[in-house]
């Protein structure tokens, strides 16, 4: 029974955290934030979502192993393995991951390679895997919809550590919010990394009186880049290409085909369609078109025409396709200024062809989460918490952007040394040029093979570990500084120490 003293008072939050985007990556630092926190020191978490709910962009998505174990730590491994379309056996035996198949030519193709992964490909439907964030996300996570930003305005302590308002929100309703710590999870086109990088160019880069952002040797590296390839997507009904043909090998195979690369998604419901054209000339130029547009099969049928008969049965089945002009994040600086930061395809827009996007995003979501959700944590602090961050993180993921690149290439037989798609030169006959042909094309899958191991050779706790014992020297050295014990008060950038633990 009551006993009619008062309710104990809620505790007051650490400091309040901006996400900007309701996307895979949002959602899993959210749900991360609310796994790690400790109930005795919360932190206030706002979500900002552009659209009127919180929805996806894209329809298929490949979780590989260390994705799952991500997940598995978030403990929301149960709900999403329900989800997919052939749930995660956590077996070590190597099943086929991808399958690769020479099909450029008008008689039948033939399968040149396989990558093997562990337990093998999962895949599912991109709003299948949100549903299953939105259900874990903590009660402290409040999320306002309709809300896209156009920048952030900085107050004077900002990233100082100082107490009051650090930074302003705005948004294109002409509302706005108040935070001390933002995260821009809000993808490629990313209005929280084009306004970290005005700040920092402004404060940072000698020549930013003459110079623009864009123009700008460092900064320009902000601004996505078109990587000279379009993917025309449709999602292809199973039960149609089962009527077409029954034996197809798209219905066989529980993994991608390149490239045109197909795989199920919604229980085997649909199969994600996608095939990729790479324009002669146009990596690095600027995309004349809008990124999405509506597209038609007689676009597919010209691209893919001289296909084998496999391929004719797909785009004979397309509809509406749509045409997306890849774009990725190249090399980019930093991913962290002050108390923001930036993460997933705000930070890593890479090329489709590992299907390790969404993976990237839960790895940064994954280590970002753990380091501000530790009650150690203080808006004090943050900043050198967030730059520990950037420092575990931002080298990982570009090098995954610059090996999606190579690995892209080498699909379409296009990455010097490896098969290059023209016949054999040396080959005497029809029957030694097929020979050669096929030699080339097992070494080609065997680089391609190799290309794909960091997958699952190397492991996210790896990470982890590098990042929690850079993050306990922090809070170490915090504490002689304030103890008055340390010999001096400079990291090893040269960089004053903002944090003091108490």
């Amino acid at each position: 029974m009551p006993d009619g003293s008062a309710p104990s008072p809620s505790p007051r939050p650490r400091f309040r955290l901006a996400i900007v985007g309701g996307g895979i990556a949002g959602l899993t630092l959210s749900v991360a934030l609310g796994r790690y926190d400790d109930p005795a020191s919360p932190i206030e978490i706002h979500m900002y979502e552009s659209g009127k709910e919180i929805t996806t962009v894209g329809a298929g998505i490949s979780v590989w192993p260390r994705t799952w174990g991500v997940m598995r730590e978030l403990e929301v491994f149960e709900d999403l393995s329900a989800a997919a379309v052939q749930p995660p056996e956590g077996s070590p035996e190597m099943k086929p991951g991808f399958v690769f198949r020479k099909s450029n030519q008008t008689q039948e193709g033939y399968e040149f390679g396989r990558v093997m992964v562990p337990s093998g490909a999962t895949t599912m439907h991109r709003a299948d895997m949100v549903d299953v964030l939105v259900k874990h996300l903590p009660a402290s996570c409040t999320i306002h919809t309709s809300k896209r930003l156009t920048h952030y305005t900085e107050s004077p302590n900002a990233g100082l550590g100082g107490p009051g308002t650090a930074y302003t929100l705005h948004f294109a309703d002409g509302t706005s919010a108040e935070a001390d710590i933002i995260i821009g999870a809000d993808g490629i086109k990313s209005k929280t990394r084009a306004t970290m990088y005005e700040y920092a160019h402004q404060r940072e880069c000698r020549n930013a009186s003459t110079v623009t952002k864009d123009e700008c040797e460092r900064c320009k590296k902000a601004t996505p880049r078109w990587t000279g390839t379009v993917a025309y997507r449709y999602l292809l009904p199973t039960e149609h290409m089962r009527a077409v043909n029954p034996e197809h090998n798209a219905l066989k195979i529980q993994c991608p085909l390149s490239h045109i690369i197909t795989y199920p998604i919604s229980h085997g419901k649909y199969l994600n369609w996608i095939g990729f054209v790479t324009i002669p000339g146009g990596e690095g130029t600027t995309y004349p078109k809008r990124w999405v547009i509506d597209a038609s099969k007689e676009e597919l049928i010209e691209h893919f025409s001289g296909f084998e008969p496999e391929v004719d049965q797909m785009i004979q089945l397309v509809e509406k396709p749509q045409l997306w002009a890849i774009h990725e994040m190249g090399d980019l600086p930093f991913s962290v200024s002050g108390r923001v930061a930036l993460m997933g395809d705000a930070v890593q827009a890479m090329r489709t062809h590992f299907g390790a996007g969404g993976g990237q995003a839960i790895e940064d979501a994954y280590i970002l989460g753990r380091l501000l959700a530790d009650k150690r944590t203080t808006l004090a602090c943050a900043a050198d918490v967030l730059r520990i961050y950037q420092d575990a993180r931002l080298p990982f993921g570009r090098r995954v952007v610059s090996n999606a690149r190579q690995a892209g290439l080498m699909y379409e037989f296009d990455w010097p040394g490896l098969y290059d798609g023209f016949p054999p030169a040396v080959a005497a006959s029809h029957k030694e040029a097929s020979k050669v042909e096929k030699q080339q094309l097992k070494e080609l899958g065997a680089a391609i093979q190799k290309i794909w191991e960091w997958q699952w050779l190397e492991r996210v706790e790896d990470v982890w570990d590098k990042a929690e014992k850079e993050y306990d020297a922090l809070v170490s050295r915090r504490k002689e500084i304030s103890n008055g014990t340390a010999s001096d008060a400079v990291d090893s950038a040269g960089k004053p120490w903002s944090c003091v633990v108490l």
